[in-house]
């Protein structure tokens, strides 16, 4: 409520209820993803047998996002885990008072050696992009999102990027006018309209603009 001004329901139904349906699901399948795979040896190199065996690719550098603080910190926190990373997270600052929970749940419930949390403005962010993680993971805007990579690449670090982008809405010449009409309401105005899926514009067939329109302002 205070970065937000979001109530309990929509951020229960957005966020809490999925970060604990994506542990629930990393716990129940961590054994399976980290068993070896045998797969086919060539004929030439038997009686030799080949397997492909996860392994952790090291300490990874998060930056969450605040338009959805908590699943996008927690979430792919919980696949770096399950995958036996180590990792250090980078809360938003722009939702302040998620950041300043986020770490206090990180810093209380999981072990120090391995798993950090550091909070800060847009300096700690540029300067934590110039150390050499083994990967990073950022969500948040594309131009920001180019300055991630970018900074990485000097280091060869690889990168996971969930970046925004523009999002349109095609309503053709057999759509339901006011279906699609409340589907689009539904898209842009969820969580203020601070969704990365939230439709930016509308190609529309000349035949449905105005039972479109209509529909909308009803």
């Amino acid at each position: 409520m205070k970065d937000l001004y979001r109530e309990k329901f929509q951020t229960h139904a957005a966020e809490v209820g999925g970060v604990c349906g994506e542990i629930d699901h990393v716990i129940s399948h961590i054994k399976k993803w980290a068993k070896d795979e045998v797969v086919d040896t060539a004929l030439f190199m038997g009686p030799a047998t080949s397997i492909v065996r996860p392994e952790p690719l090291g300490v990874v550098c998060m930056m969450g996002t605040w338009n959805f603080p908590f699943l996008l910190t927690f979430n792919p926190l919980s696949n770096i885990i399950a995958a036996g990373n180590c990792v250090l997270v980078k809360p938003s600052e722009i939702a302040p008072h998620c950041s300043a929970v986020i770490a206090k749940i990180i810093t209380e419930s999981l072990d120090q050696r391995f798993y950090r949390v550091i909070e800060g403005k847009s300096k700690v962010a540029i300067t934590l992009n110039k150390q050499k993680f083994d990967l990073f993971m950022f969500t948040g805007s594309t131009q920001k999102g180019k300055l991630v990579a970018e900074a990485a690449a000097k280091n060869l670090v690889p990168c996971v990027l969930e970046l925004g982008g523009k999002s349109p809405v095609i309503v053709d010449i057999d759509a339901d006018s006011t279906f699609a009409a409340k589907k689009v309401l539904v898209g842009k105005l969820a969580n203020f309209g601070q969704v990365c899926m939230a439709p930016d514009y509308v190609l529309c067939h000349e035949s449905k603009v105005e039972t479109f329109m209509t529909a909308l302002k009803t």
